[in-house]
């Protein structure tokens, strides 16, 4: 353990030492004699003392949550705190501008605290396992996320600030603010260094901790406003820095500390050690290339490869295998009729229905025409996504298998992003090689090293992780790219080519045919593998076959409406509740449900604020997130 310490201070000084090199000679072109120690002192050195603070604060947070949770993947960003503390802080920024100072750490607070007690109830209620509590946090996170994006796309310029402090840069920090956020700290940390003796108890587990009489309700309790406030504190001064407490608290963890208080000592040194050397070589590149970089983006695309070590490292346990509880009160036949005529009244009300004057009028034929070309996109995307959905959850025998879930989207949107800036003319390319490569790469990690679904649906997280963290960057850079990028992510792009629409209903008809033809396949492959090896199935190839379909249905579907989520999940989990048990039936079913969903997502979209119209993707990962939260009790 001594000797990895050493190389890590050893490593530090040295880059700190071509640090200092570079910004020398980068400032005595400028032949100031005194502008060198100026600026060392109230900039470099102050950015030294911030990440300090910030490094041991978050490594502190996550150690605290690990314990609560006994979880070994619990942390300021994959329980969601994060982005439910940014959240209510853009809420301060927006609406409470004049007391920002006071208010952004309280209110910050609040949602900090508001998501870890949910999540802890949540756990004692349903004796959650260590997977399924990180999936809930994660899934939080995503709900709280398109909440911002809700308020950023509403308030562009008020909320300009808040996208570049947000993204974690460490330029907006002088002395004034290590001050302030010391003395907002100090309480905090001497309480937890008397309280670490309650968390060694408690480290040992439930169990003996309330044999020797300690309230474990009440101890988790101040454990959590302690995290919150940690977490808050960061979230407040600098913005959001994801995975930095992740990866002290697992890295602690090989070097096997008996005492609790050196385990602390020992993981706040490792969150300041990534946090200042990132920041370090971020510095020397911008002095070198005049690159300018978040340190908290840049530590996002570092930890989404840590988050899938962490999964195959640390966690151990699965997903409960059963199903949803299917209940059948109606014919199938009478369903599917009742679906059909929902179907259609939803299709005539967005397309008649005033939403200027909330009546019916008359509405023009150029509107009109406008209006059918959506709601037709809109038809052909849920029909689409209802059914990759529902071949993703047969393929892989789990009912939380879905494009949003998987990756798939996350793989379309890099796609998007790539081609937003490097070839807007080949963006459909891009976006299906994007997606392709994310199944590929889930296909190989499932046959090849055996790894689960359980697992898989976190690496496919941990990818829209990357892809966020991505997206931050860019927009901390002002480009107005960025901005299309994010308008596309919550409501596609729509509107760039307009025979996008007609190579849609090709694919989808395309796509109709080949699952007719392999109707047969996909029947005795949801028997089980087993089943369909025992009857001649070329297990390998009918996988292929079904995910390179979805890989360009999911593509195609995001180009137009965006990684719309949980369409591909809900339409398959209402048919189960609905009781269709005829295969052919719940094909049908699920792409009736896709439509449904489509179609009042479009509706509650434009009637909620109006007359601001919200994105259908904030709709859908709302009604989505929600939905899933409700769902975690049968896992």
């Amino acid at each position: 353990m001594k000797k990895i310490i050493f190389s890590c201070v050893f490593i530090l000084i040295a880059l700190f030492c071509v640090f200092l090199f570079l910004e020398f000679e980068f400032l005595k072109k400028y032949n100031h004699e005194n502008l060198f120690s100026f600026i060392f002192l109230n900039y470099n050195l102050s950015r030294f003392f911030m990440c300090l603070l910030c490094g041991f604060l978050l490594a502190f947070s996550s150690l605290i949550l690990r314990i609560v949770m006994q979880n070994p993947l619990a942390s300021d960003t994959t329980l969601g705190v994060a982005p439910s503390a940014s959240f209510t802080i853009l809420i301060a920024t927006l609406f409470f501008p004049d007391f920002l100072n006071i208010s952004k750490v309280l209110m910050g607070f609040l949602g900090a605290f508001l998501i870890l007690f949910l999540i802890f109830i949540f756990m004692l209620k349903k004796h959650l396992n260590s997977t399924s509590i990180i999936l809930l946090g994660l899934i939080s996170g995503m709900v709280f996320g398109a909440l911002n994006s809700l308020l950023i796309l509403f308030y562009p310029e008020e909320s300009k600030s808040f996208l570049l402090f947000n993204s974690g840069y460490f330029t907006q920090n002088g002395f004034k603010d290590i001050i302030e956020l010391f003395c907002y700290s100090s309480i905090a940390l001497i309480s937890l260094y008397f309280f670490i003796p309650y968390l060694k108890i408690l480290n040992l587990g439930d169990e003996l901790a309330s044999s020797v009489g300690q309230n474990i309700f009440y101890v988790k309790f101040f454990a959590l406003c302690l995290s919150a406030y940690f977490i808050t504190l960061v979230v407040s001064f600098v913005g959001v820095i994801s995975f930095l407490g992740l990866f002290a608290s697992i890295f602690v963890k090989f070097f096997k500390i008996k005492k609790l208080r050196k385990e602390f000592l020992i993981c706040g040194f490792l969150g300041f050690f990534l946090l200042f050397g990132v920041d370090l070589f971020l510095q020397i590149l911008q002095i070198t290339k005049g690159i300018d970089l978040p340190t908290g983006g840049v530590l996002a695309l570092i930890g989404s490869p840590l988050f899938i070590f962490g999964v195959f490292k640390m966690l151990k346990e699965n997903f409960s295998d059963d199903g949803i509880y299917i209940f059948s009160y109606f014919k199938e036949k009478y369903i599917i009729l009742g679906l059909i005529l929902l179907v259609l009244m939803l299709f005539f009300l967005n397309l008649y229905f005033d939403f200027s004057t909330l009546s019916f009028k008359n509405i023009s034929d150029e509107i009109l025409a406008l209006r059918l070309n959506k709601l037709v996109i809109l038809l052909l995307c849920g029909i689409l996504l209802a059914l990759v959905g529902f071949i993703l959850q047969r393929l892989s025998f789990n009912p939380m298998a879905s494009p949003e879930m998987l990756g798939i989207n996350s793989g379309t949107s890099l796609g998007v992003l790539f081609a937003l800036y490097f070839s807007l003319e080949y963006i459909q390319i891009f976006a299906i090689i994007g997606a392709l490569l994310v199944l590929c790469f889930l296909f190989f990690l499932s046959t090849k090293l055996n790894i689960n679904i359980q697992k898989i649906i976190l690496i496919g997280i941990a990818i829209m992780f990357f892809v966020d963290a991505l997206g931050k960057i860019f927009l901390a850079s002002g480009d107005f790219k960025a901005y299309t990028f994010l308008a596309y992510t919550q409501a596609g792009l729509i509107n760039i080519d307009k025979n996008l629409s007609l190579f849609l209903l090709i694919y989808t008809g395309i796509f109709l045919s080949t699952l007719y033809i392999l109707y047969p396949n996909l029947k005795i492959f949801s028997l089980g593998e087993n089943c369909a090896l025992s009857v001649g199935l070329n297990v390998v190839k009918v996988k292929i076959v079904f995910l390179i379909l979805s890989a360009f249905a999911c593509a195609l579907s995001a180009l137009c409406i965006g990684p719309f989520s949980f369409v591909g999940l809900l339409a398959p989990h209402i048919m189960r509740l609905l009781g269709i048990k005829k295969f052919y039936n719940q094909l049908f079913v699920a792409a009736l449900l896709g439509i449904c969903l489509m179609f009042l997502a479009y509706f509650v979209s434009k009637i909620v604020l109006f007359p601001y119209e919200i994105p259908l993707g904030v709709i859908a990962t709302l009604l989505g997130g929600i939905y899933l939260l409700f769902m975690m009790k049968k896992y």
